[in-house]
């Protein structure tokens, strides 16, 4: 019997011995699985700035319990906490420090509160206050394009979108030209744009100006320069580093009025090469070289030509070089009321008005009408939509009009800032 028992009782003390040694090995982590904290106690969490975290307790509840989640005690007001009346809320912090928040649950009238506890650390690598990396960049036709950025003959839309990377992704960008209604760029940052509770989160560069004089002083638009673009934005959801979670438009100003089109839609149609141009008047010494140049018609029942003209030193072809082989451009959005104004009853001093608030080149990149709130976003059906903090950006032209000798409105841009980085504090409306 002792010699049968005794393979039996090593096998045990094997057994043993190995349990021991796998919890001393497991022991001393603050991420010590084996030994998690018990449901009730604070809950410790550590993130970089300027990073979306998911925050739960380890309450059991059931199915139907309400959450409620509050900041307690923070260093500063700079944080975002989205997502209070469910189990999982996401906060991010634009500056480092200890931040106490209480989640209480209410289990079918059983009220249990935990408190969590976010240790907010200095990042590891310098963060970029401006564009990491384009994505896209798909502009409608306009005056400017095959111009900013430069394009070629035989250029590939794979070799542009390189090119207008070395434009936008610096600290000091260079312009781009979307083009006429609906032409795009998708551009990402290094790290997240937190979305700060009551103050504008960033910026997109563009070259708006106001005129010297308000030339039209009964007029509640600031006038000069603006060539409005409509501002979209994500956050990396899935955490894939690309921009292929669900887009959210920021509502400015101009999304309220009246003349306003939503969900408008366009197509642009290459012209002939062949075709013979139809010159028309100008004014002075612009002449339009060809009045019935890129046919174009919306789902208003509308349709017209975008204008060729002279106005300016750039190249004469208007449709991008790399789509030679594309027949039509189809582009989507919101149409903005036109904005631009012959203030000269003569075609030659137009002026285009500003929209109050909420869109890139729309005003002076050093005016707080260029920042932009996150808060201003809005879901796919018009309705309001708080978002921890963004990750990416598409800007599109919100305009459709001809104003006169400066030929189509076309939203230029230059570049973006997160305004946190920066450390500029500018209050929301």
């Amino acid at each position: 019997m002792y010699k049968r028992a005794l393979p039996y009782f090593r096998s045990v003390i094997l057994l043993a011995a190995a349990i021991m040694l796998t919890n001393c090995s497991d022991n001393g982590g603050s991420d010590d699985v084996s030994n998690p904290p018990i449901a009730g106690q604070d809950l410790p969490y550590n993130v970089a700035r300027f990073t979306i975290i998911a925050l739960s307790p380890n309450i059991v509840a059931g199915a139907d319990a309400a959450y409620s989640w509050t900041v307690t005690n923070a260093p500063t007001q700079n944080y975002s906490l989205v997502n209070t009346t469910t189990k999982e809320a996401l906060f991010a912090a634009t500056e480092v420090g200890t931040y106490n928040l209480t989640v209480t649950i209410n289990d079918k009238g059983a009220i249990q509160n935990q408190k969590i506890v976010i240790t907010v650390s200095k990042e590891a690598k310098e963060l970029k206050t401006f564009i990491a990396k384009v994505f896209e960049f798909k502009p409608a036709p306009g005056q400017f394009i095959n111009d900013l950025p430069a394009a070629n003959d035989g250029d590939t839309a794979e070799r542009v979108l390189t090119r207008t990377n070395t434009y936008l992704a610096k600290k000091n960008g260079d312009l781009i030209s979307l083009g006429a209604f609906g032409g795009y760029v998708v551009f990402g940052f290094d790290h997240t744009i937190v979305n700060v509770k009551g103050k504008r989160d960033f910026r997109v560069l563009g070259n708006a100006f106001w005129a010297e004089a308000n030339p039209n002083p009964n007029s509640t638009m600031r006038g000069g320069s603006s060539e409005a673009g409509v501002i979209m934005v994500s956050y990396d959801k899935n955490k894939n580093g690309l921009p292929d979670d669900e887009w959210y438009e920021i509502e400015g100003a101009g999304h309220k009025m009246e003349k306003t089109i939503h969900n408008y839609e366009i197509t642009y149609y290459r012209p002939d090469p062949n075709k013979i141009p139809v010159p028309g008047g100008g004014t002075g010494t612009v002449n339009f070289t060809d009045t019935e140049y890129i046919y174009w018609k919306d789902n208003q029942g509308k349709d017209g030509y975008l204008v060729q003209n002279n106005a300016y030193n750039h190249s004469l072809e208007y449709w991008p070089k790399w789509l030679k082989d594309q027949q039509s451009i189809t582009f989507k959005g919101t149409r903005l009321p036109d904005n631009a104004v012959d203030e000269s009853g003569t075609g030659s001093y137009f002026v285009q008005y500003a929209f109050l608030y909420g869109y890139a080149d729309n005003a002076p990149n050093n005016d707080d009408d260029s920042a932009i709130d996150i808060d201003w976003a809005i879901d796919k059906n018009g309705d309001k939509i708080r978002l921890p903090g963004i990750d990416f950006v598409k800007v599109y032209n919100g305009l459709n009009q001809q104003a006169g000798w400066l030929g189509e409105t076309s939203t230029e841009i230059m570049g973006a800032t997160d305004l946190h980085l920066l450390g500029e504090n500018i209050p929301t409306r």
